[in-house]
């Protein structure tokens, strides 16, 4: 687990913006490879991905080297970044061609719309500067969202050295295709958050984007249409759908492409929460290294045996309020020794041993302080004979179970094995 913990460290290290498209509710985090947008509710009850989120003290800040204006830039450790936020096209352009920085750490970009009402950005708008951090906006005031639309060469000196892209707050119904990425061999985030009409998905150059590995979908529309890419060459780490209104079948399309894909066999992180039309919670046996599932803020009544077979040690697994009323016997298959495993605030009224006790005497096996847990909060579960093979055969499971309550108020570490003896 330390070896594990120490690969992903990276993940929960970078700068906080707190000023991406002039919104302050909607910012990204402080996450240099994830780069997930704060916002409330979105991340319910999660731990950091992979290990404790590690918060850095802000790098002081130096003078500029040069100009930017209007835009604004800050030298930091990690080097120069530039945020042009509602300017027109035009100066955002002379900005870059002005200025001599070849090499720049970031670059946010929230252009101000044209007289059609627009965002277009032309081919070589960076000049040929390189830039390791992209973030495309529209302003998020603008109601409908703004369009936006990218030539094939807008970022052409930067496809070996981009390593981090984002689109946030526009409607892409006129990007008819995603050329604008092709041949970035050293992409290894992309993400599009806030969206609309994202269908041009399908094009996206997975051919020439082998470093690939996490890629964030977040309240879109579109995706459910659209036919997933193969992406292959490239290896996915982490999967993030959260939001966008997909259902079971939209789900099922999206992973039996990625599952059969180079990523079966490396993807680890898959998230499939709020998108609300889902009944079901998609099967996922074909990722071999999968740890993490989400599948929160869900319509699942239901959960059937086999349901979730993992071939790997489970890290975190999120059921959380998803309507869930009853779970079959073996619906969880794998070693889920050090597991978190969330079923807050569902219907639950029974706590099987058939569901459960394979799970507890894992935890228990561990003995030591990363064992998992199994939290349950918010369920309404029966206080009668169906809990005493928990309770009075096998009391030490107990402390596995996180908030466990039975006829309203009765906790399960308080409930006496005795009051069991004629069950």
């Amino acid at each position: 687990m330390q070896l594990f913990n120490s690969l992903f460290q990276v993940l929960a290290l970078g700068l906080l913006l707190t000023t991406v498209v002039a919104d302050v509710v909607r910012t990204y985090d402080d996450n240099v490879d994830d780069v997930r947008p704060v916002k409330a509710g979105l991340l319910n009850n999660k731990r950091a991905h992979f290990g404790k989120v590690i918060h850095r003290i802000p790098s002081p800040k130096e003078a500029c080297p040069e100009d930017y204006s209007p835009c604004t830039c800050q030298l930091t450790v990690n080097g120069l970044e530039v945020s042009c936020v509602d300017i027109p096209v035009d100066q955002i352009a002379n900005v870059f061609y002005r200025t001599q920085t070849l090499e720049l750490y970031q670059v946010v970009l929230t252009a101000s719309g044209s007289a059609s009402g627009t965002v277009d950005l032309p081919a070589d708008l960076l000049k040929d500067k390189r830039v390791q951090r992209i973030y495309l906006g529209c302003p998020p005031a603008a109601n409908p969202k703004l369009g936006l639309t990218i030539d094939s060469a807008t970022f052409e000196f930067t496809r070996f050295t981009t390593t981090v892209f984002g689109i946030l707050n526009c409607d892409l119904s006129t990007q008819t295709d995603m050329q604008y990425l092709n041949g970035f061999s050293v992409l290894n985030t992309l993400r599009i958050d806030d969206s609309n009409n994202i269908e041009a998905i399908a094009t996206l150059p997975t051919t020439t984007l082998p470093a690939l590995q996490k890629l964030f979908v977040v309240n879109c529309t579109g995706l459910e249409n659209a036919v997933f890419p193969d992406l292959t060459p490239a290896r996915l780490v982490r999967l993030h759908l959260q939001g966008n209104g997909l259902t079971d079948a939209g789900v099922n399309n999206i992973l039996v492409s990625v599952g059969s894909s180079s990523s079966s066999s490396s993807l680890q992180e898959l998230i499939l929460s709020n998108e609300y039309a889902m009944t079901k919670i998609p099967r996922i046996a074909s990722f071999s290294k999968l740890v993490w599932y989400d599948v929160s803020f869900n319509a699942i009544p239901y959960m059937s045996q086999s349901t979730l077979v993992f071939s790997s040690p489970v890290n975190y697994l999120n059921l959380n309020s998803i309507s869930l009323g009853a779970i079959e016997g073996g619906a969880f298959l794998g070693d889920y020794g050090k597991a978190l495993v969330y079923l807050e605030n569902n219907g639950l009224t029974e706590f099987r041993e058939d569901v459960f006790k394979p799970m507890l005497a894992q935890m228990a096996a561990q003995g030591s302080a990363e064992a998992g847990k199994v939290i349950v909060t918010g369920n309404p579960f029966d206080c009668g004979c169906g809990l005493a093979w928990l309770i009075r055969d096998n009391p030490s499971f107990v402390s596995y179970v996180l908030n466990g309550v039975c006829g309203g108020f009765f906790k399960f570490e308080d409930l006496n094995p005795e009051s069991y003896a004629n069950c």
